[in-house]
Protein backbone atom coordinates (compact mmCIF):
# COMPACT_ATOMS: atom_id res chain seq x y z
CA UNK A 1 0.00 0.00 0.00
CA UNK A 2 1.30 3.34 -1.74
CA UNK A 3 2.36 5.67 1.69
CA UNK A 4 1.46 9.75 1.08
CA UNK A 5 3.56 12.26 3.31
CA UNK A 6 2.05 15.66 2.74
CA UNK A 7 5.30 18.14 1.75
CA UNK A 8 5.21 21.60 1.94
CA UNK A 9 8.04 24.66 0.69
CA UNK A 10 6.23 28.45 1.50
CA UNK A 11 8.42 31.39 0.51
CA UNK A 12 7.69 34.75 1.91
CA UNK A 13 10.11 37.45 1.28
CA UNK A 14 13.11 36.33 1.55
CA UNK A 15 12.34 33.49 3.99
CA UNK A 16 11.39 29.82 3.32
CA UNK A 17 9.41 27.15 5.61
CA UNK A 18 9.03 23.52 5.01
CA UNK A 19 6.34 23.06 7.93
CA UNK A 20 3.10 25.35 8.19
CA UNK A 21 0.18 25.19 10.82
CA UNK A 22 -2.36 25.37 8.50
CA UNK A 23 -2.62 27.13 4.76
CA UNK A 24 -5.66 27.49 2.93
CA UNK A 25 -6.04 28.60 -0.75
CA UNK A 26 -9.17 29.94 -2.63
CA UNK A 27 -9.24 30.42 -6.05
CA UNK A 28 -12.66 31.60 -8.47
CA UNK A 29 -13.85 31.81 -12.03
CA UNK A 30 -15.83 34.85 -10.80
CA UNK A 31 -13.20 36.79 -9.09
CA UNK A 32 -9.76 38.27 -9.31
CA UNK A 33 -8.79 37.70 -5.90
CA UNK A 34 -7.07 34.52 -5.21
CA UNK A 35 -6.08 34.77 -1.37
CA UNK A 36 -4.11 32.51 0.74
CA UNK A 37 -4.02 32.34 4.48
CA UNK A 38 -1.02 31.06 6.58
CA UNK A 39 -1.04 29.77 9.82
CA UNK A 40 2.66 29.42 11.39
CA UNK A 41 4.39 29.43 14.82
CA UNK A 42 4.62 32.55 16.27
CA UNK A 43 8.32 31.69 16.86
CA UNK A 44 10.86 30.96 14.53
CA UNK A 45 14.56 29.81 14.45
CA UNK A 46 16.42 31.07 10.98
CA UNK A 47 19.05 28.70 8.87
CA UNK A 48 20.80 30.34 7.61
CA UNK A 49 24.30 28.89 5.55
CA UNK A 50 22.78 25.50 6.62
CA UNK A 51 23.20 26.70 10.42
CA UNK A 52 20.49 27.46 12.56
CA UNK A 53 20.65 30.72 14.78
CA UNK A 54 20.90 30.49 18.60
CA UNK A 55 18.12 32.97 19.25
CA UNK A 56 14.87 32.86 18.66
CA UNK A 57 13.03 34.89 16.13
CA UNK A 58 9.34 36.53 16.20
CA UNK A 59 7.81 35.95 12.74
CA UNK A 60 5.78 38.63 12.56
CA UNK A 61 9.37 40.59 12.43
CA UNK A 62 10.31 38.90 9.37
CA UNK A 63 7.17 40.12 6.77
CA UNK A 64 5.91 43.07 5.51
CA UNK A 65 3.35 43.94 3.36
CA UNK A 66 4.01 43.15 -0.10
CA UNK A 67 6.18 40.51 0.35
CA UNK A 68 6.47 38.35 -2.57
CA UNK A 69 4.75 34.84 -1.78
CA UNK A 70 4.91 31.34 -3.57
CA UNK A 71 3.06 27.87 -1.92
CA UNK A 72 4.18 24.41 -3.23
CA UNK A 73 2.05 21.72 -1.88
CA UNK A 74 2.33 17.77 -2.32
CA UNK A 75 3.20 14.60 -2.06
CA UNK A 76 6.38 12.46 -1.44
CA UNK A 77 8.39 15.49 -2.68
CA UNK A 78 6.02 16.00 -5.65
CA UNK A 79 5.31 19.37 -5.02
CA UNK A 80 2.44 21.81 -7.40
CA UNK A 81 2.93 25.47 -7.25
CA UNK A 82 -0.61 26.17 -5.82
CA UNK A 83 -0.27 30.08 -5.25
CA UNK A 84 1.87 32.95 -5.94
CA UNK A 85 0.77 36.49 -4.67
CA UNK A 86 1.57 38.81 -2.00
CA UNK A 87 1.59 39.58 1.87
CA UNK A 88 -1.78 41.77 2.21
CA UNK A 89 -1.57 42.09 5.99
CA UNK A 90 -0.39 39.94 9.22
CA UNK A 91 -1.90 39.05 12.44
CA UNK A 92 0.00 38.55 15.07
CA UNK A 93 -1.87 36.05 17.10
CA UNK A 94 -0.80 32.41 17.99
CA UNK A 95 -0.22 31.15 15.94
CA UNK A 96 0.44 33.65 13.51
CA UNK A 97 -1.58 34.06 10.62
CA UNK A 98 -0.31 35.85 7.23
CA UNK A 99 -2.81 36.68 4.52
CA UNK A 100 -1.98 37.27 1.04
CA UNK A 101 -3.60 38.10 -2.21
CA UNK A 102 -3.04 37.03 -5.92
CA UNK A 103 -2.10 39.25 -8.44
CA UNK A 104 -4.79 41.05 -7.99
CA UNK A 105 -3.34 42.64 -5.14
CA UNK A 106 -0.88 44.85 -8.04
CA UNK A 107 -4.10 45.89 -9.66
CA UNK A 108 -6.11 47.74 -6.48
CA UNK A 109 -2.71 49.35 -6.64
CA UNK A 110 -2.29 50.62 -10.68
CA UNK A 111 -4.01 54.07 -11.49
CA UNK A 112 -5.41 54.13 -14.45
CA UNK A 113 -7.29 57.33 -15.82
CA UNK A 114 -8.54 58.98 -19.09
CA UNK A 115 -11.45 59.76 -21.23
CA UNK A 116 -12.31 57.26 -24.50
CA UNK A 117 -14.98 57.51 -27.02
CA UNK A 118 -14.07 54.04 -28.47
CA UNK A 119 -12.59 51.15 -26.48
CA UNK A 120 -12.07 47.58 -27.59
CA UNK A 121 -12.13 45.16 -24.63
CA UNK A 122 -8.74 44.18 -24.78
CA UNK A 123 -7.51 47.84 -24.83
CA UNK A 124 -9.30 48.52 -21.90
CA UNK A 125 -7.64 45.06 -19.57
CA UNK A 126 -4.41 46.65 -20.66
CA UNK A 127 -5.06 49.53 -19.12
CA UNK A 128 -5.58 47.94 -15.92
CA UNK A 129 -2.56 46.37 -16.10
CA UNK A 130 -0.50 48.79 -17.90
CA UNK A 131 1.30 50.48 -14.65
CA UNK A 132 2.04 48.43 -11.67
CA UNK A 133 4.07 49.47 -8.34
CA UNK A 134 6.55 46.10 -8.26
CA UNK A 135 8.91 44.41 -11.37
CA UNK A 136 6.10 42.28 -12.02
CA UNK A 137 4.44 41.85 -15.35
CA UNK A 138 0.45 40.90 -15.27
CA UNK A 139 -0.54 38.90 -19.18
CA UNK A 140 -3.81 39.83 -20.32
CA UNK A 141 -5.62 37.29 -22.78
CA UNK A 142 -9.04 38.12 -24.17
CA UNK A 143 -10.21 35.87 -26.59
CA UNK A 144 -13.89 37.80 -27.90
CA UNK A 145 -13.89 40.84 -29.82
CA UNK A 146 -16.35 43.53 -27.66
CA UNK A 147 -16.32 47.09 -27.88
CA UNK A 148 -17.39 49.99 -25.59
CA UNK A 149 -18.58 53.76 -26.21
CA UNK A 150 -17.92 56.80 -23.80
CA UNK A 151 -15.68 54.97 -21.29
CA UNK A 152 -14.65 57.52 -18.70
CA UNK A 153 -11.73 56.48 -15.99
CA UNK A 154 -10.74 58.67 -13.45
CA UNK A 155 -7.95 57.97 -10.97
CA UNK A 156 -9.71 54.54 -11.31
CA UNK A 157 -7.58 51.90 -10.02
CA UNK A 158 -7.40 48.26 -12.46
CA UNK A 159 -9.59 46.77 -9.88
CA UNK A 160 -12.10 49.51 -10.43
CA UNK A 161 -11.31 49.26 -14.43
CA UNK A 162 -12.78 44.47 -13.98
CA UNK A 163 -15.22 46.51 -12.36
CA UNK A 164 -16.51 48.50 -14.28
CA UNK A 165 -16.60 46.04 -17.50
CA UNK A 166 -18.27 44.04 -15.32
CA UNK A 167 -21.01 46.79 -14.70
CA UNK A 168 -21.37 47.53 -18.45
CA UNK A 169 -21.55 43.81 -19.94
CA UNK A 170 -24.18 42.82 -16.95
CA UNK A 171 -21.81 40.73 -14.79
CA UNK A 172 -21.47 38.45 -18.64
CA UNK A 173 -17.72 37.79 -19.04
CA UNK A 174 -15.79 35.85 -16.83
CA UNK A 175 -12.32 37.61 -15.14
CA UNK A 176 -10.05 36.03 -13.55
CA UNK A 177 -6.40 34.80 -13.27
CA UNK A 178 -5.74 31.95 -15.27
CA UNK A 179 -2.68 31.48 -14.03
CA UNK A 180 -1.29 33.29 -11.05
CA UNK A 181 -0.11 36.03 -13.35
CA UNK A 182 -2.15 35.47 -16.43
CA UNK A 183 -5.54 37.74 -16.54
CA UNK A 184 -8.21 36.21 -18.49
CA UNK A 185 -11.58 37.48 -19.67
CA UNK A 186 -14.29 36.47 -21.82
CA UNK A 187 -16.97 34.30 -22.43
CA UNK A 188 -16.87 30.73 -20.98
CA UNK A 189 -20.75 29.32 -21.82
CA UNK A 190 -20.54 30.03 -25.94
CA UNK A 191 -17.47 27.96 -26.09
CA UNK A 192 -18.33 25.18 -23.12
CA UNK A 193 -22.10 24.58 -24.08
CA UNK A 194 -21.55 23.22 -27.61
CA UNK A 195 -18.21 21.26 -26.44
CA UNK A 196 -14.99 23.42 -27.36
CA UNK A 197 -12.59 24.37 -24.96
CA UNK A 198 -12.81 28.29 -24.08
CA UNK A 199 -9.27 28.45 -23.08
CA UNK A 200 -7.70 27.03 -25.64
CA UNK A 201 -5.93 24.59 -23.24
CA UNK A 202 -4.34 27.59 -21.94
CA UNK A 203 -4.95 26.48 -18.09
CA UNK A 204 -3.09 23.58 -18.17
CA UNK A 205 -5.89 21.75 -18.75
CA UNK A 206 -5.46 17.96 -19.03
CA UNK A 207 -7.71 14.60 -18.51
CA UNK A 208 -8.51 14.91 -14.94
CA UNK A 209 -10.48 12.05 -13.26
CA UNK A 210 -12.71 12.05 -10.04
CA UNK A 211 -14.28 9.15 -8.92
CA UNK A 212 -15.79 9.42 -5.83
CA UNK A 213 -14.83 7.15 -3.13
CA UNK A 214 -11.55 6.50 -4.63
CA UNK A 215 -9.63 9.76 -5.02
CA UNK A 216 -12.56 11.90 -3.55
CA UNK A 217 -15.02 11.47 -1.11
CA UNK A 218 -18.12 9.86 -1.02
CA UNK A 219 -19.82 12.39 0.69
CA UNK A 220 -20.72 15.36 -1.69
CA UNK A 221 -22.96 18.38 -1.84
CA UNK A 222 -23.91 18.72 -5.45
CA UNK A 223 -27.16 19.49 -7.01
CA UNK A 224 -28.51 19.66 -10.17
CA UNK A 225 -28.76 22.71 -12.26
CA UNK A 226 -31.07 22.20 -15.35
CA UNK A 227 -31.65 24.18 -17.86
CA UNK A 228 -34.88 23.03 -18.64
CA UNK A 229 -36.42 24.14 -15.54
CA UNK A 230 -35.45 28.02 -15.85
CA UNK A 231 -34.85 28.76 -19.90
CA UNK A 232 -34.39 32.49 -20.51
CA UNK A 233 -34.16 35.13 -23.36
CA UNK A 234 -32.36 37.86 -22.77
CA UNK A 235 -32.48 40.81 -24.75
CA UNK A 236 -29.49 43.97 -24.69
CA UNK A 237 -30.66 47.47 -25.91
CA UNK A 238 -28.37 50.49 -26.40
CA UNK A 239 -29.77 54.18 -26.69
CA UNK A 240 -28.71 55.63 -30.08
CA UNK A 241 -27.74 59.54 -30.30
CA UNK A 242 -31.00 59.72 -32.44
CA UNK A 243 -33.50 58.35 -29.89
CA UNK A 244 -33.88 55.03 -31.26
CA UNK A 245 -32.70 51.63 -29.81
CA UNK A 246 -30.16 49.25 -31.00
CA UNK A 247 -31.22 46.04 -29.13
CA UNK A 248 -30.11 42.48 -30.05
CA UNK A 249 -32.02 38.98 -28.81
CA UNK A 250 -30.19 35.65 -27.87
CA UNK A 251 -30.89 32.52 -29.49
CA UNK A 252 -28.41 30.27 -28.05
CA UNK A 253 -31.48 28.10 -26.75
CA UNK A 254 -35.15 27.34 -27.54
CA UNK A 255 -38.29 26.98 -25.28
CA UNK A 256 -37.72 30.12 -23.08
CA UNK A 257 -39.95 30.72 -20.00
CA UNK A 258 -38.66 33.78 -19.13
CA UNK A 259 -37.46 37.48 -20.47
CA UNK A 260 -34.65 39.47 -19.11
CA UNK A 261 -34.57 42.99 -20.75
CA UNK A 262 -31.33 45.01 -19.80
CA UNK A 263 -30.14 48.78 -21.37
CA UNK A 264 -26.13 48.12 -22.15
CA UNK A 265 -25.17 51.62 -22.93
CA UNK A 266 -21.71 51.40 -22.81
CA UNK A 267 -21.57 48.66 -25.07
CA UNK A 268 -21.04 50.27 -28.80
CA UNK A 269 -22.30 47.66 -31.79
CA UNK A 270 -24.61 45.01 -32.44
CA UNK A 271 -22.18 42.62 -32.79
CA UNK A 272 -21.04 42.97 -28.95
CA UNK A 273 -24.93 43.31 -28.05
CA UNK A 274 -25.09 40.18 -29.38
CA UNK A 275 -22.55 38.09 -28.32
CA UNK A 276 -22.94 38.91 -24.67
CA UNK A 277 -26.88 38.56 -24.43
CA UNK A 278 -26.15 34.75 -25.76
CA UNK A 279 -23.49 34.03 -23.20
CA UNK A 280 -26.05 35.54 -20.87
CA UNK A 281 -28.67 33.49 -21.94
CA UNK A 282 -26.68 30.26 -21.26
CA UNK A 283 -25.02 31.13 -18.06
CA UNK A 284 -28.69 31.57 -16.27
CA UNK A 285 -29.72 28.49 -18.67
CA UNK A 286 -27.15 26.07 -17.90
CA UNK A 287 -27.03 22.36 -17.67
CA UNK A 288 -24.59 20.77 -14.89
CA UNK A 289 -23.79 21.07 -11.09
CA UNK A 290 -24.29 23.47 -8.34
CA UNK A 291 -22.07 22.45 -5.14
CA UNK A 292 -18.89 20.87 -4.40
CA UNK A 293 -16.67 17.49 -4.57
CA UNK A 294 -14.71 17.05 -1.81
CA UNK A 295 -10.93 15.48 -3.11
CA UNK A 296 -6.97 15.25 -1.57
CA UNK A 297 -3.85 17.29 -3.08
CA UNK A 298 -4.16 14.83 -5.97
CA UNK A 299 -5.33 15.04 -8.81
CA UNK A 300 -4.14 18.51 -8.87
CA UNK A 301 -7.61 21.19 -10.03
CA UNK A 302 -7.57 24.31 -10.75
CA UNK A 303 -10.69 26.74 -11.75
CA UNK A 304 -10.55 26.23 -15.85
CA UNK A 305 -10.46 23.17 -15.80
CA UNK A 306 -12.33 20.57 -16.77
CA UNK A 307 -12.91 17.19 -14.83
CA UNK A 308 -14.77 14.24 -16.02
CA UNK A 309 -16.30 12.36 -12.59
CA UNK A 310 -17.08 8.62 -13.22
CA UNK A 311 -19.71 7.66 -10.15
CA UNK A 312 -20.83 3.77 -9.81
CA UNK A 313 -22.99 5.36 -6.76
CA UNK A 314 -24.53 7.26 -8.94
CA UNK A 315 -23.87 7.18 -12.81
CA UNK A 316 -26.26 9.98 -13.45
CA UNK A 317 -23.41 12.32 -12.53
CA UNK A 318 -21.18 11.02 -14.84
CA UNK A 319 -19.90 13.31 -17.06
CA UNK A 320 -17.55 16.60 -17.67
CA UNK A 321 -18.03 19.79 -16.14
CA UNK A 322 -16.30 22.94 -15.47
CA UNK A 323 -14.21 23.78 -12.26
CA UNK A 324 -15.40 27.33 -11.36
CA UNK A 325 -13.46 27.63 -8.11
CA UNK A 326 -11.48 25.54 -5.55
CA UNK A 327 -10.47 25.67 -1.61
CA UNK A 328 -6.87 23.78 -0.74
CA UNK A 329 -6.69 23.26 2.83
CA UNK A 330 -3.12 21.81 3.92
CA UNK A 331 -1.85 21.17 7.72
CA UNK A 332 -1.32 19.08 10.38
CA UNK A 333 -4.36 17.44 10.06
CA UNK A 334 -4.30 16.40 6.16
CA UNK A 335 -4.71 17.91 3.00
CA UNK A 336 -8.42 18.52 1.24
CA UNK A 337 -9.57 20.18 -2.18
CA UNK A 338 -12.61 21.06 -1.71
CA UNK A 339 -14.23 21.88 -5.98
CA UNK A 340 -16.79 23.89 -7.11
CA UNK A 341 -18.46 22.12 -10.32
CA UNK A 342 -20.59 24.05 -12.73
CA UNK A 343 -21.82 23.15 -16.63
CA UNK A 344 -21.25 20.26 -17.76
CA UNK A 345 -19.13 20.05 -21.19
CA UNK A 346 -21.47 20.45 -24.61
CA UNK A 347 -24.71 20.86 -22.73
CA UNK A 348 -26.45 22.28 -25.49
CA UNK A 349 -25.58 19.40 -27.63
CA UNK A 350 -26.69 17.31 -24.91
CA UNK A 351 -30.33 19.06 -24.47
CA UNK A 352 -30.44 20.15 -28.01
CA UNK A 353 -30.81 24.24 -27.26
Amino acid sequence: MALFVLNSDITIGDFRFSGVNEVIIKRSMHSISDTALIKIPSIARIIKNGKAKPENVLTGSLFNEGDKVIIKLGYNGELQTEFKGFVRRRNLDMPMEVECEGYGWLMKRNRVQGFYPSCPLIDLLNKAVSDLEQEEVIHVVCPDEINFNKVSLQSNSGLDVLNKITKYTDGTLSCFFITPDTLWCGRVLTGYANGIDPFNGMDGNREISIRPGFNALSDTSLLVHNSELNPVLVIYSKKLANGSRLTQSSNSIKGYVRVRNKLLNQVKDAHSLKILANEKSLKESYTGYEGYITGFLQPYVQPGNSVTISDKQFPERDGTYLVESTEVQFGIKGARRKVELGPKFGFAKDNSL
